[in-house]
């Protein structure tokens, strides 16, 4: 199912008033517009799958990808929940995580890997975490945000098993109160994929969010240069990039998958008649 121009629309009307502010940290600006994910997922492909009417929405991957997708705003955990559909890996975002760091996740599952691209704790190192890495490779890391640092864990989930592992990553002011925010990630999960999620989660880059809409107090908020038509502009060719890769990847699929073509028998040479 595709961004229908009904879409886009409604997306630029919802915007269009919306004088966008430059927010930073990104962990502490709030939830954001969940289009930011859902409508690159659907202009690469995905289908929504949701009755209508129904308050859940309920995205399902095309056959290559395999994944589905649930945003389900009114359940009392995780409202978004994402999954391979033979459930070898599952993961689950609190409202609060801003939809740019999920989109580094979700992004992933229409990019695939990159190349020599760094793992999700070169990711946090580079960006000047405090990486604690254990021989069997589990870990735990610390952003440098002093007052309202984000926790990233990975760890066994069952009796201290290496083959079932974790990632429990939270947003928490340093010496109490309960988490802004968590994520749960456990199973066999994609290593691009926390990649993608790793370099988001570490972007000092600030989002762009109403004025006053704010996922915390502590975040701040600083003139944009864009005006709101030229952020919905913006929105429009992020989807429209997610559709022209997902369709180029779709062609190399099918190229890979084609038999080499035979070559064509050579013509016979014509006959000659003798002469008399």
């Amino acid at each position: 199912m595709a961004v229908s121009s009904a879409h886009r629309a409604s997306y630029a009307n919802d915007h269009h008033t919306k004088i966008p502010f430059e927010t930073a940290p990104r962990h502490l600006a709030g939830p954001g517009d969940p289009r930011h994910v859902t409508h690159a997922l659907l202009a690469a492909g995905w289908t929504l799958t949701s009755a209508p009417g129904d308050t859940r929405i309920a995205l399902t991957g095309p056959d290559e990808a395999r994944h589905q997708m649930v945003i389900d705003p009114f359940t009392s955990g995780s409202c978004w929940r994402i999954h391979s559909v033979e459930w070898t890996w599952n993961a689950s975002f609190d409202q609060m995580v801003p939809a740019e760091i999920i989109a580094g996740f979700t992004d992933r599952l229409l990019d695939g890997p990159r190349r020599g691209e760094p793992g999700p704790w070169e990711h946090m190192q580079k960006a000047g975490w405090s990486v604690g890495l254990r021989p069997d490779g589990t870990g735990e890391a610390l952003s440098p945000d002093p007052r309202l640092p984000i926790r990233a864990e990975l760890r066994p989930i069952f009796n201290d098993s290496p083959e079932h592992l974790a990632w429990r990553i939270e947003a928490k002011p340093e010496y109490s109160g309960p988490p802004i925010w968590k994520m749960w990630i456990s199973g066999r999960v994609p290593d691009h994929l926390m990649a993608g999620l790793a370099e988001q989660l570490v972007s000092t880059a600030p989002v762009l969010r109403g004025m006053h809409d704010l996922g915390h107090y502590a975040a701040r908020q600083d003139n944009s240069p864009l005006t709101p038509q030229q952020a919905v502009e913006a929105h429009f060719s992020r989807i429209d990039a997610a559709r022209a890769r997902a369709r180029a990847q779709r062609r190399t699929r099918l190229t890979t998958r084609l038999p080499a073509q035979a070559a064509a028998p050579a013509s016979p040479a014509p006959s000659r008649v003798p002469r008399l």
